[in-house]
């Protein structure tokens, strides 16, 4: 069983507060609700908890199915890695990592003396690491989970081949950890999440037996639809929040631009629209969402959870729930938003 999730899924956390940064109450707007109505009637029919849709920080549209509440998070699953890519570059600029083409051997002994050596972060955060990822210990694991990812063998040359591979990047929680000398908890708290106010954000974790007791396995996250707007908002805001810079405006711009020619749709642990490429399995081909904008960037994850930006419009739009049965979900929110900023 994972560690706090129960808690953290079956409940709202604590009320909204944090240091005013994203978006608020006072700010609720539903003047987009003529032209959007539609999208968001269809999106909550279709298995969606919350739906959340800004400019800048005002919210536009906000919408959560019965029993769900703005205060009450849900599990991001893999949106959590967009979050890791940007405390990755934190961890950069602090100093604590040398860059993305350090090599991830540094903080994962069992590669420095074979092929994974050439393994470097921005290899395990573009998805291009070579590593095979069949059978990797991804959920509810009785072990050490970095030990039992560590020991994945190369498959392939490191940039060679792009394969979405979730135990590999769960080896990014431990580099942090390595790296910065904290908690991963307590490195995000302090860079991240304090800053932007997320406070009903948490770090869904499990305790795992490794070889000299027990040790703390990383998962994902769970968070509510605001916070992710928060976290959307330092994006928009190129690394800025309240007059504080967080992150390097370049740095955001590297992540979430296409970091290889294998999968043209993939930055550093987010999505792009800029290129088409391909999805998670390999298998859709095209532009990730095709009747939005261009500049259209998203963090992803299993089920249906979704933070989507458009910088050129100032949009974030915030889905959680359950698997949407249509594919076009996403691009169906997006472009009815665009249309109805458009519209205004």
């Amino acid at each position: 069983m994972l560690s706090r999730r129960a808690t953290l899924l079956g409940a709202g956390a604590m009320g909204l507060g944090g240091c005013g940064a994203g978006p608020t109450a006072a700010a609720v707007s539903d003047g987009l609700a003529g032209p959007l109505q539609p999208a968001l009637e269809r999106a909550m029919g279709d298995g969606s908890t919350g739906v959340l849709v800004l400019q800048s920080d005002r919210i536009l549209a906000e919408r959560y199915a019965p029993g769900w509440t703005a205060d009450r998070p849900r599990e991001l699953a893999s949106v959590a890695k967009s979050i890791v890519g940007v405390l990755i570059g934190m961890a950069i600029e602090d100093g604590a990592i040398d860059g993305l083409d350090q090599s991830a051997a540094d903080f994962i002994p069992p590669w420095r003396d074979d092929g994974r050596r050439a393994v470097t972060l921005r290899h395990l955060m573009s998805m291009t690491s070579g590593l095979d990822d069949t059978g990797l210990a991804l959920r509810t694991i009785a072990g050490d989970q970095f030990a039992i990812n560590a020991a994945a063998p190369l498959r392939a040359p490191p940039g060679t081949r792009w394969a979405y591979n979730t135990a590999a990047y769960h080896l990014l929680f431990h580099v942090l950890v390595r790296a910065t000398g904290e908690g991963v908890e307590a490195y995000a708290a302090r860079r991240l999440l304090g800053p932007l106010g997320m406070t009903h954000t948490r770090w869904i974790t499990g305790i795992g037996q490794g070889e000299d007791g027990p040790v703390t396995n990383y998962y994902s996250a769970a968070a509510t639809a605001r916070d992710l707007a928060a976290f959307g908002g330092l994006v928009l805001d190129e690394g800025q929040r309240d007059g504080r810079r967080l992150i390097g405006a370049e740095f955001l711009r590297t992540l979430t631009t296409p970091s290889q020619a294998l999968n043209p749709s993939y930055g550093l642990l987010w999505w792009c629209n800029s290129a088409p490429g391909h999805d998670a399995t390999g298998r859709v081909e095209g532009y990730r969402f095709p009747r939005s904008p261009r500049d259209t960037v998203a963090a992803l994850g299993a089920g249906g959870q979704a933070l989507l930006l458009v910088p050129s419009r100032r949009l974030t739009v915030v889905r959680q729930g359950d698997p949407p049965g249509s594919p076009d979900l996403f691009d169906d929110l997006l472009s009815a938003a665009v249309a109805a900023l458009g519209a205004t």
